[in-house]
Formats: structure tokens, C-alpha cells, sequence
């Protein structure tokens, strides 16, 4: 009952699984297949050490036998953290949030734990996608991105996840709304206020009508939001 009960919300590289008393944010399906075929090369790489050690020279045995040794490993620990491993672990049981290890520690270790009582807010706010030089060809559009952020009573600042789009009217606001679903099952689990600080329209007929779709425009056409709240979210303007 629980596994059909749960919701799915894609982010980017992970995806945030929301059930009842529990939020997972696990890696995506998708990313065991590369670990999947580090470890088939891997194996592979030994059974040729073991097949063909009277025919190849010592040399090459020897780089086949360093690979094979560095690539099974670190391809099954991906296999594994892809499994069962999550970055971020909500429970309202236990009342705490917990950001685990990556890779290297299985996705199980606990890097830091957050008790609900010393949660402030949880935040969606503008993610920044930097411009890295680059020799290929850049996509026709441009990228929008956005965090959410767990803010601690202390001031520290958590990522929890990314959501990226492209920056189209058409796309934005289903972007959007992933990471605000996302933040918004988390602020319901902790029971703390979502607070929206990345750049949104400033819309006349949203903040007359509460009920109104939320509705997100390209960067280039978004205009300075004022302080407004609506459905219990708060929005906040950064300018």
C-alpha cells in the first residue's frame, strides 16, 4: 500500500519520492546503467588477465589488472548508492532530516542531520547555472534553474535539489512547479514555510485571486515581484 501511495517528482539527477511519514530524494532509474557498465567492463578486464595471461606481456596485463581493480570497485559502490542510496532523507517519525554520503558512502552514511525544530523555512530560489567555456555547440535556448534549499535556524543554508528547464514559456512553469511540489511536501513533512525567492511575475490578477495558476515567465520578461502570499507560500523579493 505504501509503494502505490508514493509520488514521484522528478528534479534534476534525482527524484523525490514522497510517502507516507517519509521523503526520499534518491538518485534517478537511469543513473544505475553507467555503474552497470563500469562493472561489466570491470569483471570483463579480469576474466581477460585470467584467460589470456600466457599470451599478453606482462605490461599490459598489468594495466588491464590496475584498471580492473580501480573500475569494479568505485562501478559497484555506483550500483549500489543507484539501488538503495539516497542524498536526502526526510522522517516525520524520527523528526529530523538527514543529507547522507554520495557515492563513496554507499548513500547511507549521514554527512548531516537537521532536527524539524531547528528547520527556519524551506526556499526555492534561483539556482545559478554559471557560463563554463565550451568548444561545442550551445543549445538555442537558454537554461532556468532553480534550488531548493533548506534554511536552518542558524542561517546555514542545505541544498536539497535542482530543478533545470528551459527558459521557454512553454517549459518554465512546469519547472517550476516540480520544485515547488517538491519543497512543498517538504515543508508539510517538517511542517514548516515554504518561501519563494526566486524571481517570479508580478502578477496583479495572482495576487487578487489566490486560487490562480502559478504562473513563472522568462528571466529576461520577468518584472520586480513585491512581497505577496498565497496558498501559505511566501514570496520574497532578494532585489
Amino acid at each position: 500500500m505504501a509503494s502505490e501511495a508514493a509520488r514521484r517528482i522528478p528534479l534534476d539527477r534525482r527524484v523525490c519520492i514522497v510517502r507516507e511519514g517519509r521523503i526520499d530524494l534518491r538518485p534517478e532509474r537511469g543513473a544505475v546503467v553507467l555503474p552497470l557498465i563500469g562493472l561489466a567492463i570491470g569483471l570483463a578486464l579480469f576474466g581477460a588477465v585470467a584467460l589470456f595471461a600466457d599470451s599478453l606481456s606482462t605490461t599490459l596485463l598489468a594495466i588491464m589488472l590496475i584498471a580492473g581493480l580501480l573500475l569494479a570497485p568505485l562501478s559497484a559502490m555506483g550500483v549500489i548508492y543507484s539501488i538503495i542510496g539516497a542524498a536526502v532523507v526526510v522522517e516525520r517519525q524520527k523528526q529530523s532530516v538527514r543529507f547522507q554520503q554520495g557515492v563513496l558512502g554507499l548513500g547511507l552514511g549521514t554527512v548531516e542531520l537537521v532536527p524539524f525544530w531547528k528547520i527556519e523555512r524551506i526556499e526555492v530560489d534561483d539556482f545559478a547555472l554559471g557560463d563554463a567555456p565550451s568548444h561545442l555547440p550551445r543549445p538555442a535556448f537558454d537554461l532556468r534553474a532553480w534550488d531548493i534549499v533548506l534554511v536552518k535556524t542558524s542561517g546555514k543554508r542545505l541544498p536539497i535539489g535542482q530543478v533545470i528547464s528551459a527558459n521557454r514559456e512553454d517549459l518554465i512553469d512546469e519547472g517550476f512547479n516540480r520544485s515547488l511540489d517538491a519543497a512543498e511536501a517538504i515543508g508539510a513533512m517538517t511542517e514548516k514555510p515554504v518561501v519563494i525567492t526566486a524571481a517570479v511575475e508580478d502578477s496583479p490578477t495572482a495576487e487578487s485571486e489566490p486560487s490562480a495558476e502559478r504562473g513563472f515567465k522568462p528571466r529576461s520578461e520577468a518584472s520586480e515581484s513585491q512581497p505577496v502570499e498565497s496558498k501559505g507560500i511566501q514570496f520574497r523579493d532578494n532585489g
